[in-house]
């Protein structure tokens, strides 16, 4: 997979990139983000064989900002900014597994907020990402919010977003519209039908994608160019530093050609359905063997750890738990755990589990935090 450096050149972000294992540049695709200069992406530069630095915008990377302190407000904004620009990549044909969503390498403007993505134009690239779903648990998990009402309010966003039935952009931002409307005040609302799951197949042999337009919506070719061409005027629409322009030397955005290859690569689910299960009658239960406390885990994120405030089992009476020490997700009627990088580890039946990584545990396991155990029942 890619290396990546986050630096600063003439007071410009400039992100580092070196290739390994079989990753060679794709030229066409390349190509594409030097003709296009559109806002909210850097603009790539082949610095060798195997070396691409990513340029264009100021500011520092996301991680550090969140974890500076955000109210529910800055959220809100970080994450329609990213949506944002996520629909912009949909509709223009990016492969989005060569999207890289890591908080350390997403780029924010201190003073407005705007966020910057970077592609990487790469054949065989091992991806960088795990999904949108996945860069909003960083977000919310890492970010240090400025009151208790901060955080519930971005509590009950990730409980939206993780449900099974999966989301839209336009039904999150309609959620975000209802938490804080003032971000919508000048902007006219607009109808997006761009569904985070593997749409109906057109044909028996059409490979389904993560991020195409449902069967009904899909324009034709010339259509398609038009409409990436009409998103990404607008987008750019008071901003001279990224305007597309339309002279005749610089051609109008095209669908990546490398899409309609046969060297198309297939896109992992953001949802792992799309059908909704009925709601089990008996959930998932965790029992702290110290205490022999049981706990309900009837939350599609549930998190444990000591600070009352921020978790679903709070673990008390022992100093060597984290703060946010792990995070349960329910799935499909199965549990997955992820360590928040605590400080003491998160086991399963003896196996440590990698920070940030999603583990699947069984009825009859055993989850250790730092050296509490608990017994884990599948309900």
């Amino acid at each position: 997979m890619a290396k990546f450096k986050f630096t600063e050149i003439n007071g410009e972000v400039c992100i580092k990139c070196r290739f390994t294992g079989n990753e060679m540049l794709n030229e066409p695709e390349y190509r594409y983000f030097i003709d296009n200069r559109i806002k909210g992406w850097l603009v790539p530069f082949s610095e060798g064989a195997d070396r691409l630095e990513f340029t264009g915008a100021k500011g520092i990377p996301l991680i550090n900002k969140i974890k500076s302190g955000i109210d529910k407000q800055e959220y809100f904004l970080i994450v329609k900014n990213l949506l944002d620009i996520i629909k912009v990549a949909e509709t223009c044909g990016f492969n989005m597994t060569n999207i890289v969503l890591a908080p350390d390498f997403i780029t924010i403007d201190t003073d407005n907020f705007d966020i910057w993505l970077f592609y990487l134009p790469l054949w065989y690239n091992e991806s960088c990402n795990d999904g949108i779903v996945n860069c909003l648990r960083k977000i919310s998990t890492y970010a240090k919010y400025k009151s208790q009402s901060d955080y519930l309010a971005v509590d009950g966003f990730m409980n939206f977003v993780c449900r099974e039935s999966g989301f839209t952009i336009s039904e999150a931002k309609e959620y975000i519209r209802r938490e804080v409307p003032e971000l919508f005040a000048a902007q006219p609302s607009k109808p997006e039908h761009t569904q985070f799951s593997r749409p109906a197949s057109r044909t028996p042999e059409s490979a389904h994608t993560q991020f195409s337009r449902p069967s009904a919506h899909i324009p034709e070719p010339a259509t398609r160019v038009n409409m990436a061409q009409t998103i990404i005027n607008d987008i750019n629409k008071g901003s001279q530093e990224f305007k597309h322009t339309a002279a005749p030397e610089i051609p109008e955005p095209k669908i990546i050609p490398s899409l309609e290859s046969n060297k198309r690569s297939g896109l992992p689910e953001l949802v792992k359905s799309e059908h909704i299960k009925p709601t089990p009658k008996n959930y998932p239960q965790l029992t702290r063997r110290a205490t022999g406390v049981t706990m309900k885990i009837d939350k599609p994120v549930f998190r444990i750890g000591k600070e009352r405030d921020r978790v679903d089992f709070c673990i008390t009476e022992n100093r060597t738990i984290s703060r946010l020490h792990a995070t349960i997700y329910t799935r499909n009627g199965s549990c997955y755990v992820e360590d928040n990088n605590s400080t003491n580890r998160t086991y399963i039946n003896g196996t440590p589990v990698p920070a940030d990584t999603e583990i699947k545990i069984k009825n009859g396991d055993v989850l250790k935090l730092s050296n509490e155990e608990f017994d884990f029942i599948d309900g």
